[in-house]
């Protein structure tokens, strides 16, 4: 790290949990953020605001006025652009010590896997169940920790699974089955 790094990060060096240790490692590691959503897009803003060395925005839909009051990433300057150059145009704002990779394309599941090799960590919103079961899979394949997380109205769920210590989304229990 350098001096500019130490006076960037300099609130997160004093806590203990992360010291320069910790910096450190966040500035190694790679996350790929799927959907750029009122979760994802707010998950972004903190990840590269925190340094995360490489971040890949991936969103295959465009900004919609609906979304500015919760999608805090946009502006309404970004109406009708898409979501991945849009965030990759913010985040480059925020911190351009980082790598960013914006990706607009919806990951089909045979797409997953070379989206995130070598990543740190994948963060998802599943707004359905197909796409999170295949970014699961590819997780649990690629043994990359997956946060996914969703929120309806004032609630919301926020689940991390690390393989090999979880197999994943789908090894657990559904409501009525055994």
């Amino acid at each position: 790290m350098n001096d500019h790094d130490f006076m960037r990060y300099s609130r997160q060096l004093l806590l203990e949990d992360i010291a320069i240790e910790g910096q450190q490692k966040l500035l190694a590691s790679r996350v790929l953020i799927i959907g750029l959503g009122g979760l994802g897009s707010p998950a972004a803003l903190y990840l590269a605001g925190a340094g995360v060395g490489t971040l890949t925005p991936a969103d295959d839909d465009a900004v919609h006025l609906s979304n500015l009051q919760r999608q805090i990433l946009f502006t309404s300057a970004d109406i009708d652009r898409p979501k991945a150059a849009a965030a990759q145009t913010r985040l480059s704002q925020l911190n351009p010590q980082i790598k960013l990779v914006a990706l607009q394309q919806r990951l089909a599941a045979r797409r997953y896997a070379p989206k995130w090799r070598k990543r740190t960590w994948c963060w998802t919103v599943p707004i359905i169940w197909s796409p999170a079961g295949a970014i699961n899979a590819a997780c649990v394949a690629l043994d990359t920790p997956l946060v996914t997380a969703s929120a309806v109205g004032f609630g919301g769920q926020l689940m991390v699974l690390t393989p090999p210590l979880e197999a994943g989304l789908l090894s657990l229990p559904v409501a009525g089955k055994r």
